[in-house]
Formats: C-alpha cells, structure tokens, sequence
C-alpha cells in the first residue's frame, strides 16, 4: 500500500538496457504509477547493434530517452557507469522525489545507498536472481517475474508458478503478526499489516507466493489466521489460537 503523499511524488526511471528486455518496460512503468510521476525516462545501452532494433519501440512508446553507450574495453561497463553518472547528476540537481532503476547488477547497490542517504526513495526492478545485497540496499525491490500478474485476472494466477511456495508467506506474515499485537487474539487491519511487511522486507510481495492481494494471501493459508472483512482496506486479521479464557470478538458479518 503506497501512501497518497507518495504517489505524488516526482521519480526518475534509468533503465539498464544491456541487463534488462525491453519487453517487461511497459509494465515496469504501470507499476511505478502507484509510487509517482515519472518526469525524467532514460536508458543505457548499446543502441546501435540488433538491441537497438528490439528497444526502438519500447523507447519510442513509453518516450523514454535512449543513452547510447558503446561496447567499452574488457572489464568495463560503460552503460553503468553512465548511468550512475546521470543519477549523481539529478540526485544533486534536485526536484526529485526519488529513483527507479531497472536493473539486476549488483553494482547499483551503493548508488541505491547514496541515493537513500539523501532520504529520496530508491526503487529498483531485477529479476529473481538478483543479488541480495541489491535487494538489501533500495527502499523496494520488485521482481520483474511477479509483473506478469493482472489483478484483472483475479486473485491469482494459476498458469503462472509463484516464485516461492505459499508455507514461506507463512512464517514472513506471523513474525509481522507478532510486532503488531499484545495477543495473538487481537485483531490487526490488513492494511496495517501490509505496510509493517513492506517496511521490514524490502522485496515483500503478496505476487511471490501466487496471490494479487494480501488479503487473498491470507485466506488462502486458511490455518494459521481468521480474515474479517471483503476488501483489503477495511479488512482485519488475527492468529487462529485454541480455546482459553480469553473471550475472542466474533468477526462482522
């Protein structure tokens, strides 16, 4: 769940073009609408061999301006580096809100870092395998494997395997369960409980384990909670615990 303060913010997207394809861009741009506007879109890559022919119409589509870079000497990566360059550029020209950068290369970590210590937001999209120092070091880390699920598709997505098994949601949600309350019997809002998981976990996301919505992440673990409530914004959760003394409020409804 995205503050309204923070949807409104001003971000600058910097695409790795030689790490990332440019077929998960579109997606990548509908994601980060629910963070802010995207005022600066720029790529990095090697634009003039066969990639340049793949990105023309990406670049040309979400009007994301291209940097070309050549293919430098062996040991270097000139689009990293002129990415980075770019991003110290805007990071001290000022206006921004924060960053997206696309990318898996572990190199990004420390620009993730500076860009943080000047209390910016860092947002960064790589793939599965990405390194998780680069995970550890943004605000956010999504994966660009849980953009192929629609929420117009429902809750989840059967045609598409979660990148890690439901029982794993189980133990990240009560660990954040247990901070929220005094008793496991007390009831926590769902939304509450979405932003104390996304504040704790970088790259918690309810798409990992099969579900769209914490909600339905919730109901589908079915032993371990009791969900009161149709709608993730006025839904409520709670520790299924065994019977005591203790009189437990029935859910609405």
């Amino acid at each position: 769940m995205v503050p309204t303060e923070q949807r409104s913010a001003r971000l600058a997207l910097l695409i790795d073009a030689d790490n990332v394809p440019a077929k998960t861009i579109g997606r990548v741009i509908t994601e980060m609408e629910k963070y802010g506007q995207l005022v600066v879109r720029r790529a990095y890559g090697d634009f003039a061999g066969p990639q340049g022919v793949v990105w023309q119409e990406t670049l040309v589509r979400h009007a994301i301006v291209p940097r070309h870079v050549g293919i430098p000497g062996r040991g270097k990566n000139g689009a990293d580096i002129a990415l980075a360059i770019d991003a110290m550029d805007l990071l001290h020209c000022g206006g921004l809100g924060g960053f997206c950068i696309v990318s898996s290369d572990s190199d990004f970590a420390n620009l993730a870092i500076r860009i943080r210590e000047q209390h910016l937001e860092c947002y960064i999209f790589g793939g599965e395998s990405s390194p998780e120092r680069l995970k550890q070091a943004c605000s956010r880390f999504i994966y660009l494997e849980n953009l192929r699920f629609d929420p117009l598709h429902g809750p989840h997505h059967p045609k598409m395997k979660p990148l890690r098994p439901l029982g794993d949601a189980q133990v990240v949600v009560k660990s954040a369960m247990a901070r929220l309350v005094d008793h496991p019997a007390d009831w926590v809002p769902i939304d509450l409980l979405e932003r104390e998981l996304e504040s704790r976990t970088t790259d918690f996301d309810t798409r990992t384990y099969g579900h769209v919505r914490l909600r339905d992440l919730l109901v589908a673990l079915k032993r371990p909670f009791v969900v009161d409530g149709p709608r993730d914004s006025t839904a409520r959760v709670r520790m299924r615990v065994a019977k005591s003394g203790r009189k437990i409020a029935a859910p609405n409804g």
